[in-house]
Order: C-alpha cells, then sequence, then structure tokens
C-alpha cells in the first residue's frame, strides 16, 4: 500500500495599477527554491476549510499587506499535484491593491513589483508558470480554472 501525504497551499498574484508584486524564492526554500512565484505558502490545519483565509494569512506575513489594503480576492487557479509520495492541493487567487505598499524584507526570498508581461520570461514552477501566462493573459477575466499538473519541483 503506498502512503501518500496530502498537503495544501494557498496563493496570490496581487497587482497595483500595471505591476505584479512576485517573490523570487529564497535558495534556502525546500520548494521551489531560487524561482519567481506569487505571495503564499502552506495553508495550516485550521485553515482547511478556508484557502482564502490562508492566503490572507501568507499575504500578511510575507509583505505586511492586509486585508483590508485589498479590494478583491478572487480564487482564479486550482490544481492537484502529485510529486513522489505527495499529493498537493493548490489554490491562486488573484488580487488588486488599493494602493501600492512599500516592500518589507521576508525571510522567503526577494519582493519586487514587475510589469505583468515580463514576469512571464521569469523561471517559475510549471504549474505557477501555467497559473501566471493565463492570468497575465487574462488580468480582468472572471471564473476559476483547473490546471493540470504532473509533478512540481
Amino acid at each position: 500500500m503506498q502512503n501518500i501525504q496530502t498537503r495544501s497551499f494557498a496563493g496570490a498574484f496581487l497587482r497595483y495599477q500595471d505591476e505584479v508584486l512576485l517573490i523570487k524564492r529564497g535558495m534556502h526554500k525546500k520548494i521551489s527554491p531560487g524561482l519567481w512565484a506569487g505571495i503564499g505558502g502552506r495553508m495550516e490545519q485550521a485553515e482547511m476549510d478556508s484557502p482564502v483565509r490562508a492566503c490572507l494569512r501568507e499575504i500578511r506575513e510575507e509583505t505586511g499587506i492586509t486585508a483590508e489594503q485589498i479590494e478583491s480576492l478572487h480564487l482564479r487557479y486550482f490544481t492537484l499535484c502529485k510529486l513522489e509520495e505527495n499529493l498537493d492541493s493548490i489554490y491562486y487567487f488573484s488580487g488588486v491593491l488599493k494602493e501600492k505598499p512599500e516592500l518589507c524584507e521576508t525571510p522567503e526570498g526577494e519582493l519586487h513589483w514587475i510589469k505583468p508581461e515580463e514576469g512571464t520570461k521569469l523561471q517559475m514552477a510549471p504549474h505557477i508558470k501555467a497559473f501566471y501566462s493565463h492570468w497575465v493573459d487574462n488580468l480582468d477575466a472572471d471564473g476559476i480554472y483547473g490546471v493540470c499538473c504532473e509533478g512540481r519541483k
């Protein structure tokens, strides 16, 4: 019998006018070291019933941005990724910021404001790249999209 462990993650692409806030993950990170992503991380046990609550916590922890500073935050992408003995569920949101906050230091990596189209050239994990590329092409669209994911780095 195969022992599969489940993990859940929540993240977001946060936009202010014509820029998006992305993070270049630190080389010390176990998952996707040195790769670019939106803001997010692992959901805590008490958050399993609310990916949006997990996403808002991660945003606050990594950037200092609070829920009150986000004009809208909508679930846009969902995927299940199987990698070795893990089955990961990943929820990705899209949000618009009311004002552009100053970037703070975070132990997760380096925060950067980037033009959305420039982000498509950055190195990202395959599922994040799929989310991001679709998001850039559909910035103002509504809906939830599923992405097929066979594994991640």
